[in-house]
């Protein structure tokens, strides 16, 4: 039997391989619990089971998620009190994602939506019985009218716009004054990816794009999302806001950005670094 083919140290697989250590992705409501070092802070993202232990009276359940480092990975949910253990720090996910590697966004990601899934999925959404834990696979079953429910991946389109040395910068309502990034929305039930960007982009900011090209996909815990990233350029700089999903736009020059962006390890800030290294390398 092959070994599994782990990328940067991660492979997604519902099968543990028997490994002689095991890691452990801690979550609570949402949160990372990791391992912690008073002298340098919060540790790797996966525990090492040794160290986990003392959460194990705290964990509520547990999936494998694949191997990590060459050792099986699971994902554990600990109720809230397991925040006081000590050697332990609690981390807000999205400042875990921001300085995380490739492999670690990966590991996370697929902890968290697995863990969201089984919990939106109790039941058989035709019968209405409760579903069961597959024993072979990353599925819930019916036993009543025997269908499989699988994880659910929503995929979504996200992109630069940009007109000559400026990108498009827009903001949700939601979020404070400064903080901005690239448009993004789902794909609708019939579309591409490309139909996707094209209504997107016209309905939030009004403006009708071109020359679509393809950067790179991530995958997105909030909570179940496959993020499709894109470059386009805009036939027009003029921006009407359609002052629902957006609340705020405006064209920022490559060397003139937003105060708070995204960082490079999400697909929005990778979309932003790569118009920025464009735009140098044409307008100096």
């Amino acid at each position: 039997m092959l070994a599994p083919l782990q990328l940067n140290g991660f492979y997604a697989s519902s099968k543990a391989i028997g490994s002689t250590n095991k890691w452990v992705v801690a979550v609570i409501d949402g949160d990372l619990l990791i391992a912690s070092d008073n002298s340098v802070g919060a540790g790797p993202i996966a525990i090492d089971i040794g160290q986990a232990d003392s959460l194990n009276f705290f964990r509520e359940r547990s999936i494998c998620v694949g191997q990590w480092q060459d050792s099986d990975c699971e994902v554990w949910e600990l109720i809230p009190e397991a925040a006081a253990i000590d050697g332990f720090t609690r981390v807000e996910l999205r400042s875990v994602l921001a300085g995380s590697s490739d492999a670690e966004f990966s590991l996370i990601c697929r902890a968290l939506q697995l863990l969201d899934w089984e919990v939106k999925h109790k039941y058989c959404g035709s019968c209405g019985q409760p579903n069961l834990v597959s024993e072979t696979d990353h599925a819930l079953q019916c036993h009543s009218c025997d269908i499989q429910q699988y994880p659910r991946i929503s995929p979504c389109v996200i992109v630069a716009v940009i007109k000559d040395d400026k990108c498009l910068f827009a903001r949700h309502p939601s979020w404070p004054a400064n903080r901005f990034s690239t448009l993004a929305g789902f794909i609708e039930a019939g579309e591409s990816a490309e139909q996707a960007l094209h209504r997107e982009v016209f309905e939030e900011v009004g403006i009708e794009i071109e020359n679509i090209r393809y950067v790179g996909s991530q995958a997105w815990p909030y909570p179940g999302q496959l993020m499709l990233g894109y470059m386009a350029e805009a036939k027009t700089d003029v921006i009407k806001i359609d002052g629902v999903e957006i609340a705020e736009a405006n064209w920022h020059r490559y060397d003139q950005l937003p105060d708070v962006f995204a960082p490079p390890t999400i697909m929005a800030g990778r979309l932003i670094e790569q118009f920025v290294m464009e735009s140098k390398a044409k307008y100096g």
